[in-house]
């Protein structure tokens, strides 16, 4: 009887549209697996759990239920395939960076375990490197950006890389940051016409060129890239996964056309309803940025959820209020992360913001 309760819920999972009610449908599942101690259904839920969760701007479910299946693999590994996982396991680096709580021990720890899997599946160690150049970039370290760099060009491509449009993405965002905004320009084009594309690019990448072009006084460029970028958005409107783009790609239009950037702040800060964590770092900074260009009394309507980390029980919020909150967020995130790193990186961005 608990198989066809599963069963129903699963093909709820695949008549809906919505993330969040698809990640709630596979958890009441994943209860019943593991409340009748089915651990093969356990398996196969979680997998579709975490594929499911990361089309959303933040996850919660999926780095516990990871964890879950890392386990059950090594106690049954002849009930599994490992490689089912080393995806996944892809996805799982990232959360663990992008968690301060997680320390560099446990990161390494993780790093060497994923290692060891990719090797005796017949993968070579790109799929680190990639993980430690977003890190780098994440940091704005050129030093370590460079190593990452060198690292990912050491080695040749395989089916656990990341997709060539993300690094070649991840590649102009190290040149912006190492040589500028002309040379990333030039490196972007592929992207820019579509000969690479993938669910985040070319999205991440005009946003990016539009921002920069703003602050390198390229005006007619940036003006080309946010409509690139804006477009873009239509595509993918209700993914929250895009959130930190659109953030940014707001900040962008409080330069240049506040009422537009009033107007996308309202429709997509509520979505930023997650935890601490890096990402949040990267959207307070933005939020904070653009916060500067509106006069201190300007209001936003925002329809916020009881869990985010705004809400104060009310529609209105005043440009001053949201720079005050967003200012204390993000220097207590800086500290949390530099604190976890042993550096100074994301004071020094908070320096230069």
């Amino acid at each position: 009887m608990y198989t066809l309760k599963i069963q129903k819920l699963r093909n709820q999972v695949a008549r809906v549209d919505n993330t969040l009610e698809k990640v709630n449908l596979l958890t009441q599942a994943i209860r019943i697996a593991d409340e009748n101690q089915d651990i093969e259904w356990g398996y196969d839920l979680r997998l579709d759990l975490i594929s499911e969760e990361i089309d959303l701007a933040f996850s919660t479910e999926s780095l516990p239920a990871f964890a879950w299946i890392l386990q059950a693999y090594d106690e049954n590994p002849e009930l599994f395939n490992e490689e089912d996982f080393l995806w996944q396991y892809k996805w799982m680096m990232s959360e663990l960076y992008d968690n301060p709580d997680v320390s560099r021990e446990q990161i390494d720890a993780a790093l060497q375990d994923f290692e060891q899997r990719l090797l005796r599946n017949g993968y070579g160690k790109r799929a680190i490197h990639n993980e430690e150049l977003s890190d780098a970039l994440a940091q704005k370290d050129l030093a370590k950006i460079e190593l990452a760099l060198k690292n990912v060009n050491a080695l040749q491509r395989d089916d656990m890389s990341d997709c060539e449009a993300c690094e070649m993405d991840a590649e102009v965002s190290a040149i912006l940051l190492r040589n500028g905004y002309g040379p990333a320009v030039e490196k972007a084009l592929p992207l820019i016409e579509g000969q690479f594309t993938c669910a985040h690019v070319p999205l991440r990448t005009a946003v990016n060129l539009a921002y920069e072009g703003y602050k390198s006084g390229d005006n007619d460029q940036a003006d080309k890239m946010a409509k690139m970028a804006e477009k873009e958005v239509f595509k993918k409107e209700k993914d929250s996964a895009i959130l930190i783009s659109v953030i940014k790609l707001a900040t962008y239009f409080s330069y240049t056309d506040p009422t537009k950037a009033k107007e996308w702040i309202e429709r997509f800060l509520p979505w930023a309803d997650g935890p601490d964590n890096r990402s949040m770092f990267q959207l307070a900074c933005y939020i904070c940025e653009a916060m500067v260009n509106f006069n201190p009394n300007e209001e936003f309507r925002l329809e916020l959820s009881e869990r985010h980390n705004l809400f104060g029980g009310k529609e209105i919020y005043t440009a001053n209020e949201i720079a005050i909150h967003y200012g204390e967020l993000v220097e207590q995130l800086a500290d949390r992360f530099d604190k976890r790193n042993g550096n100074h990186n994301f004071r020094n961005q908070l320096l230069k913001l």
